[in-house]
C-alpha cells in the first residue's frame, strides 16, 4: 500500500512539473519582443553575434564631423581658431626684409601658422621643405624667395642676386615699368631636393622664365625660357607643368621640353602620376595618366560647377576631393584616381560659402566657411 502511494505521488509530481514548465514557456513567448538590427542599407544585414559586456564600449570613428566655427589646419595643427598659445616671431633678412611669423610651440618644435586677415607683413603661408631635419621653410612675398629656419630662428634670401645674365639691382632698374619679381610661385619636389620658380628678370621683364634650384648643390639654373606655369609637379627626373590648356614635361638633366597634352585645363591638380581636371568647369572631369597618356573620363552630379579640385597621394593612394556646386547644394566627392571610382559623396548645404578647403591628412578633408550667410561652420569629411 505504501509502495502504491509513493508511485502515485511520483506521477503527480512529474505531471505538475510538466504543467509548470509549459506555463513558463507560454508566458515567455507572449512577453518577448523581436530583436531588431540597425542597418546602413537594406541589402547589408549584419549578422548577430553574442553580446559582450565591456566597461568601455568600442566607438567607430565617424566619417563626418561638424563644428560651429571656421577651422583651418596647417602642418597637422589646428591653426584657426588657435587651440595653442602662439607667439609672433620677427625675422629680418640681410636685404632688410622683415616679417612677423605667428608660431606655435608643439612638442618642442616651432610650427608656423598663417592668418591672412591679421598679418600685415606675411603675404603667403610658409612652405615646408620635405625631409628636412630642422624646421625649414620657404617664404615668398611675390617678389623674392626666402629661406627660413625656425629652429635657429633665422631667415635670409634663398637665391643669389646675380646670375649669368643680370643682377638684381640692374633688373630692378630695367624692369621698373613691368615690375620685377626675382623669384615667385615656388614649387618644391616631394623629396625636398628641387625647387622651381618663375622670374621675369631677363629681357626687361617682358617674358617669364622657369628656373630650377637644387637645395643640395645650391645651383640655380635657367630651365625653360619664355614660359609660365599655373601648377607643377617635380619628380626625381622630370618636371610636369600646366600652362593654360597645355601640359608640358621637362627633363631635368637635358632641359628638353616636350608637350604632354594640348587639351587639358588649368582647373586641376597633380597626384602623380595623374593629373585631374575639368575642362568646362561643369560636371565632366578627366584623369590623365602622365606616364601612359591614357585619359579616363567621368561625371559628377548634375549640372555641376567645379569650385575646387584638391588631389593628394601617398605611397599607395591617389585620391582627389572635388568640391562642387550641384543644384545649389555644395557637395564634396572623393575620387580614386587609379580606378576612376567614386569613393563617397557628401551633400553639405544649400547655402554654404567656402572659405577654406584643404586636406588635413590622407583620409580627412576640411571644408570651412559660412552657412546661411553668417554662421561659421567647418566640416571634417572622411572617405
Amino acid at each position: 500500500m505504501i509502495k502504491e502511494f509513493l508511485r502515485k505521488s511520483r506521477q503527480n509530481i512529474v505531471l505538475m512539473l510538466v504543467i509548470l514548465t509549459m506555463a513558463i514557456l507560454f508566458a515567455s513567448c507572449n512577453g518577448a519582443e523581436p530583436t531588431q538590427s540597425i542597418t546602413d542599407t537594406p541589402s547589408n544585414q549584419p549578422s548577430q553575434s553574442p553580446i559582450q559586456t565591456s566597461e568601455e564600449p568600442i566607438e567607430e570613428e565617424p566619417d563626418y564631423m561638424e563644428f560651429d566655427m571656421i577651422m583651418q589646419y596647417q602642418n597637422g595643427i589646428q591653426s584657426m581658431p588657435l587651440i595653442y598659445d602662439y607667439n609672433n616671431l620677427t625675422l629680418t633678412a640681410t636685404d632688410g626684409y622683415t616679417v612677423s611669423i605667428p608660431v606655435v610651440d608643439f612638442e618642442n618644435r616651432l610650427y608656423p601658422i598663417y592668418q591672412s586677415r591679421s598679418n600685415d607683413t606675411l603675404n603667403t603661408s610658409l612652405i615646408a621643405i620635405p625631409n628636412s631635419s630642422d624646421s625649414l621653410y620657404i617664404l615668398w612675398n611675390q617678389h623674392k624667395i626666402y629661406y627660413v629656419n625656425l629652429s635657429k630662428q633665422i631667415m635670409d634670401t634663398l637665391l643669389l642676386e646675380e646670375d649669368d645674365d643680370t643682377t638684381y639691382d640692374k633688373s630692378l632698374e630695367e624692369n621698373e615699368a613691368n615690375g620685377l619679381y626675382w623669384g615667385t610661385k615656388p614649387k618644391i619636389s616631394e623629396n625636398g631636393k628641387y625647387l622651381i620658380y618663375l622670374t621675369n628678370r631677363r629681357n626687361n621683364g617682358k617674358t617669364n622664365d622657369i628656373r630650377l634650384y637644387d637645395f643640395e648643390t645650391k645651383e640655380d639654373i635657367l630651365l625653360v625660357e619664355d614660359s609660365f606655369y599655373n601648377d607643377a609637379y617635380i619628380s626625381e627626373t622630370t618636371i610636369f607643368y600646366t600652362c593654360n590648356d597645355m601640359l608640358w614635361r621637362v627633363d631635368i638633366a637635358s632641359k628638353i621640353k616636350s608637350p604632354v597634352s594640348y587639351s587639358i585645363s588649368s582647373n586641376g591638380n597633380f597626384s602623380y602620376p595623374y593629373y585631374i581636371y575639368t575642362k568646362t568647369y561643369y560636371q565632366e572631369y578627366e584623369i590623365l595618366n602622365l606616364l601612359t597618356l591614357n585619359v579616363e573620363k567621368g561625371k559628377l552630379g548634375s549640372q555641376s560647377s567645379a569650385l575646387k579640385i584638391s588631389a593628394m597621394r601617398t605611397d599607395t593612394l591617389n585620391v582627389a576631393s572635388v568640391v562642387l556646386l550641384d543644384n545649389k547644394n555644395v557637395t564634396v566627392t572623393f575620387l580614386d584616381l587609379q580606378s576612376n571610382e567614386i569613393l563617397k559623396t557628401f551633400v553639405v548645404s544649400e547655402s554654404f560659402l567656402v572659405v577654406y578647403a584643404h586636406w588635413k591628412n590622407s583620409k580627412t578633408f576640411i571644408l570651412s566657411g559660412y552657412e546661411g550667410g553668417s554662421n561659421e561652420k567647418t566640416y571634417m569629411l572622411s572617405y
